[in-house]
């Protein structure tokens, strides 16, 4: 019986509009989360994608021993595509010219992320190679051509075979970033590694696996990997790589996740506001219900029943729409970045769904049963029940609500801690504001029957439910200037780590006889570069003269000391410097004394903080550095932050001044340059053959492309979140309504003038919205000041001009859509809005 009741009352209440409000709302928290999500998951798959060009693969797995063939088996069984590479150092011999290169051999399926680009002579066109080396053919880099003085089809020694010169290889998506091997570098195929009989049981080899797939087969194939694999096998993603890609791909997230936990925000803001309205227009008819006989249960069933289809219906309309409108804002970023955006898993969909029906339940609970409870009374007193209109147990509700939607979505506790508490301080600070702001709005002194005080009055007489509207316009403002600031002030300070002019090549192993010729040519060829560094390599030996535990032979069954200090197992390129470079911070002790000059006295060196735990370092450890097989003793007087995402050469240790002449180093340079320098660099090269040259060109493309994808995507929120403002401010002005015109029709009676009535009402728009602007604007400096120095790890700054803008916007924003709502009330006549009141 009541089944067909609710469904009869639920067909007339959406054809009067009334059920619009709550649809409209749920709609627009599930289009909102799942465009957000969908198109920020998508650019987020993109910038992961491409920086996994990087490694040639979504995963690789490294070692320094060979790989049981089961690893490769089982991993075509998880599906996943695989290639396998050995690094090895071997002399080329060709025009009695002898050089030692480094080698790198592959399969077949190589890379299985990214492109190798090939000349077919040196001065022919770059192209993407299609496939590998052909067996008894290599690939030399440019550098090698001109070191062994050989051509494309020329015959060239590598060990104990004898090879083809068959392309000019250019790049490699994996090549290393910055390295000593230079530009000597030789692609091999993997079946010839016998031929160069180079490789011996003894030789010092390294091993790489690659791996590509979804990131499920992937996260499988790694369950099942981790048990077996040896302490000096490294299993590694883009990510994990300590290098300005790892760094950037990071702080795209950050952005990204920044940017959809608003969209977040304010869809439950929305939601929230919407259902209580929703439930306070129903007060009416649950009391003339209840009074022909309608029952709590019967009543609670037929509401319970209309959410229950609203949201149902609401959420299929959202999740259309979202999906449109992603497509057509995934399409136009794809169509101006040149890229193909991969398409969005399954996450936004269930998402976007579980939102919407926990929205529907827990911002609407508490209204509902406030509406239950509505006397039958009220049919002829029609202020019973009006008291229900604020409830704190509904606010405590949504906060909760809200605050676990944005954990759910981000899964980043201290950035949803940092957003909501600076949501919350808004509330409390307007609420505050509003109430002492309303209460002494007839202390003012300004003149009866002005605007303004006709304004004033206004809203000292709806005090509290201003102090809602203040707190509505001010998170909508404040998620617009979040966006605003995020998008124009850190998003370009970010992009200042990498400028347009930043060198995008280095050269390495410059003799101390060459430093001088080379600053001379690029000078006289004006090409912008940076000073000359020396440079060597060597192994953390020791701290305290404790020795690291040596590495162990696995083949031969030794057993590692577990009681022996652990050390780092890689040799890092080191300098000596007698200033701070760019990009370093001191967090701990001082830069090095005016003593670490003095040739004879004790070596300082300043160490990189993230091997500060590595190591086990304090503050006047004494490491010692082996090398070749010399041991040099250095005092720690400093540890560093280093900023990896500046795509410029940094070092994990920098020893004092007087560490010069005591072992033989190589310089090297960066350099900015254009392709009008291609033959001046040749012919250089022709001229000092050991002088490598290592092309980051692409590096820093990628570095941009990350940063042009986030600014875009933020630049999208931006828009959807401003859509989504108006309607939060339209569906908290419509709430008004009603009431507005009774107050039309009493100003109106009373004499007022229509210009009056329209101005006081502009001026309380405008009083709203630069109240609600203004302590969004600091607010939101405070908590962009916080979420730079937590979540970004740099210098916070505050950001004076969105104090200026947020009253501004604020003020302009509401007043121009709260005025729009109710132009069409000061339109109409007296007897016409008396006929819609009744």
């Amino acid at each position: 019986m009541w089944v067909k009741l609710a469904f009869k009352l639920f067909a007339r209440e959406f054809r009067r509009g009334e059920l619009t409000i709550i649809f409209a709302a749920i709609a627009l928290a599930v289009l909102t989360v799942f465009s957000l999500s969908s198109v920020t998951e998508r650019i987020g798959l993109n910038i992961e994608q491409k920086t996994s060009d990087f490694i040639a693969a979504d995963r690789r797995l490294s070692s320094n021993h060979n790989f049981d063939p089961a690893l490769l088996e089982s991993a075509t069984g998880y599906g996943l595509e695989t290639a396998q590479l050995l690094f090895f150092d071997s002399m080329l011999f060709a025009n009695d010219e002898l050089v030692l290169g480094s080698i790198k051999a592959v399969t077949s399926s190589y890379p299985l992320r990214g492109k190798v680009i090939v000349k077919d002579s040196l001065t022919s066109e770059a192209y993407e190679a299609q496939s590998v080396p052909a067996s008894g053919n290599v690939w030399l880099s440019e550098g090698m051509f001109y070191t062994l003085n050989v051509d494309v089809g020329s015959s060239v020694e590598v060990g104990a075979g004898v090879f083809t010169v068959s392309k000019v290889l250019v790049s490699e998506p994996d090549a290393p970033f910055f390295s000593l091997s230079g530009n000597k570098r030789v692609l091999l195929n993997y079946q010839d590694i016998s031929l160069t009989q180079a490789v011996q049981p003894a030789s010092r080899v390294f091993h790489r696996l690659l791996f590509a797939g979804t990131d499920q087969q992937l996260t499988d194939y790694y369950q099942w990997l981790k048990p077996q694999l040896k302490s000096n096998q490294n299993w590694q993603g883009i990510k994990d790589r300590q290098s300005p890609l790892g760094e950037n791909l990071e702080r795209s997230e950050r952005f990204l996740l920044l940017a959809g936990l608003f969209g977040i925000m304010l869809a439950a803001v929305a939601m929230a506001v919407s259902a209580k309205r929703y439930c306070e227009r129903q007060y009416d008819p649950v009391a003339m219900m209840k009074t022909l006989g309608g029952s709590r249960q019967v009543i609670r069933n037929i509401f319970l029943l209309h959410l229950t289809l609203v949201t149902v219906f609401s959420i299929v309309a959202g999740l259309a729409i979202g999906f449109v409108l992603q497509h057509i804002g995934a399409n136009y970023l794809a169509q101006f970045m040149g890229t193909e955006l991969p398409a969005a898993g399954l996450r936004p969909w269930l998402l976007s769904a579980f939102i919407g029906v926990v929205c529907a339940l827990m911002f609407s609970l508490k209204p509902l049963l406030d509406l239950f409870d509505i006397p039958p009374l009220r049919v002829l007193r029609r202020n019973l029940g009006d008291t229900l209109a604020i409830s704190r147990l509904h606010i405590a509700f949504s906060l909760i609500t809200i605050f676990v939607l944005m954990w759910l979505f981000s899964g980043a506790l201290v950035t949803t801690l940092i957003l909501f508490a600076s949501t919350l301080l808004v509330i409390v600070i307007l609420f505050g504001l509003s109430r002492l702001l309303f209460a002494a709005g007839r202390k003012m002194g300004l003149r009866p029957g002005s605007s303004w005080s006709l304004a004033i009055a206004t809203l000292q007489k709806r005090a509290n439910a201003n102090a809602i509207q203040l707190i509505s316009f001010a998170l909508a403002i404040k998620l617009m200037l979040f966006l605003v600031v995020l998008k124009n002030d850190m998003i370009s300070d970010w992009q200042m780590q990498v400028p347009a002019d930043a060198p995008n090549m280095f050269i390495i192993n410059i003799a101390e006889q060459e430093v001088a010729p080379l600053q001379q040519f690029f000078e006289e060829k004006e090409i912008p570069h940076e000073a000359f560094y020396p440079v060597f390599t060597g192994r953390i030996d020791a701290v305290n003269d404790e020795a690291f535990a040596r590495r162990v032979s696995k083949q031969e069954g030794e057993e590692q000391d577990e009681e022996a200090r652990r050390g780092v197992n890689r040799e890092p390129n080191l300098t000596w410097l007698t200033t701070l470079p760019e990009g370093n911070e001191i967090i701990e002790g001082q830069w090095f004394s005016d003593t670490s000059s003095d040739n004879q006295g004790e070596i300082e060196v300043s160490v990189f903080d993230g091997w500060r735990d590595a190591l086990d370092l304090k503050l006047g450890d004494t490491i010692t550095i082996l090398v070749n097989a010399q041991q040099i003793k250095a005092k720690v007087t400093s540890f560093r932050t280093v900023d990896w995402g500046t795509i410029k050469p940094n070092f994990v240790m920098i020893l004092s001044p007087n560490m010069a002449g005591k072992i033989p180093v190589t310089y090297f340079s960066a350099a900015q340059l254009q392709d009008k320098h291609t033959k001046a660099v040749s012919q250089l090269l022709q001229r000092y053959p050991t002088i490598s040259m290592i092309d980051i060109k692409a590096r820093l493309e990628q570095a941009q492309s990350i940063i042009a994808q986030v600014s875009l995507a933020i630049g999208f929120v931006l828009s959807i979140v401003l859509v989504s403002g108006a309607l939060v401010l339209i569906s908290q002005v419509q709430a008004s309504l009603a009431e507005r015109m009774q107050e039309v029709v009493i100003l109106r009676t009373l004499g007022a003038r229509g210009r009056l009535i329209k101005l006081a009402t502009l001026y309380e728009f405008l009083l709203l919205g630069a109240i609600a602007g203004l302590v969004a604007a600091i607010v939101s400096d405070i908590a962009l000041l916080i979420i730079q120095q937590q979540l970004f790890s740099v210098a916070g700054r505050l950001h004076p001009y969105i104090w200026i803008l947020g009253p501004i916007t604020g003020a302009l924003f509401v007043a121009a859509i709260g005025y729009f709502m109710v132009a069409n009330t000061m339109r109409q006549n007296t007897q016409g809005l008396l006929r819609k009141i009744a």
